[in-house]
């Protein structure tokens, strides 16, 4: 197979290949999560954003829901995969919503790129609580969704932003 001259797709397939064989089974998940990274990382990678942007975006639940670290994910991928995967990643020792609301600051702190991961994140887990008739994982998405929104500097112009707000209708 011929790659592109940068070797990114060889290193993407490598980032799936990591994240399948860390996955836990699937009967141990509430969702299928192994798919739901690969549709964001895939809605990214075919929308054009960059190397960092797709890593991130695929392994963003990586460190919550498999025994891959944030080391393990900075020699690996580089320190600007890592830590936008760690402003993804839930804070475990916090409770409730406020678990989410500072995961959110935390992606918008990590810069427009944290904020387009998760609001691909958040339109992806939308479309699929949808698909499944989830009314709370509904409005769970609808809730965080417009957090993200109303939370946006307003210089952060990305198409995933408008794709959410229609999504979500804020």
């Amino acid at each position: 197979m011929i790659f592109s001259p940068d070797n990114f797709e060889n290193e993407f397939e490598d980032a799936i290949r990591i994240l399948t064989n860390a996955m836990p089974p699937a009967e141990k998940l509430i969702k299928p999560t192994l798919l739901h990274s690969l549709r964001v990382a895939v809605y990214l990678y075919t929308h054009g954003y960059n190397r960092i942007t797709c890593l991130a975006g695929l392994l963003h639940d990586a460190i919550e829901d498999t025994k891959i670290t944030f080391d393990d994910i900075e020699k690996k991928f580089g320190t600007d995969v890592a830590v936008l995967v760690q402003a993804n990643t839930k804070n475990n020792t916090l409770e409730g919503f406020e678990k989410y609301e500072d995961l959110i600051r935390r992606c918008i702190k990590a810069g427009e790129t944290g904020a387009i991961i998760k609001a691909t994140d958040i339109v992806d887990n939308y479309v699929y609580f949808q698909k499944i008739d989830h009314i709370d994982g509904k409005e769970w998405m609808i809730k965080t969704g417009t957090i993200l929104l109303n939370s946006l500097p307003t210089d952060y112009k990305d198409p995933i932003f408008y794709t959410l707000k229609e999504l979500i209708i804020i």
